[in-house]
């Protein structure tokens, strides 16, 4: 199979998203995170008022989660996009081409080739597959925006047939 692709900010930040929520249980507690900390906070400040009807509800102690949380994710943002601007061959045209044997990525920076053993399991979504490489925090993004229906049902078959623990793409 062969595919030519380049990966924008957008596409990146989705990856790397994605690959927060797959990767592992401890890497999806980071990306749900924030979310946690706004219940947790939320609950302590309204559930004692809820009970005790003597106590009134404080809205700044309440609503302070509301900056606090914003930043949590304005911070992520942040660090996505330094990522995104450090990894400069992912900007390039790149030419994927997959066969039986494994992976061999072409851009104007060098050739790479590697094969099916350095990763570990590939996931989906609507808009990007990822290929996790074994034992670090590395993943490989592929835009199915560069893709025809067909190719990304190809695509798909390869990698489960290759690599496992696919996950499917939501309807």
């Amino acid at each position: 199979m062969h595919i030519e692709y380049r990966v924008s900010e957008k596409e990146y930040r989705s990856a790397a998203l994605l690959a927060m929520r797959k990767r592992s249980h401890m890497s999806s507690l980071e990306y749900y995170g924030p979310h946690i900390f706004a219940i947790i906070w939320l609950s302590t400040s309204v559930v004692p008022a809820l009970f005790n009807p003597g106590l009134d509800l404080d809205l700044l102690l309440t609503l302070g989660v509301l900056p606090i949380v914003l930043g949590f994710l304005a911070l992520r943002r942040k660090r996505i996009l330094r990522e995104y601007k450090k990894l400069k061959t992912l900007q390039l045209l790149q030419t994927l081409d997959l066969d039986a044997t494994g992976l061999r990525l072409v851009t104007t920076a060098g050739t790479s080739r590697s094969a099916w053993q350095v990763y570990s399991k590939f996931v989906e979504d609507k808009t990007i597959f990822l290929v996790f490489q074994l034992g670090n925090h590395l993943f490989f993004p592929i835009p199915k925006s560069y893709l025809t229906v067909g190719q990304t049902d190809e695509l798909r078959a390869l990698l489960s047939a290759r690599l496992p623990g696919g996950t499917p793409a939501p309807s």
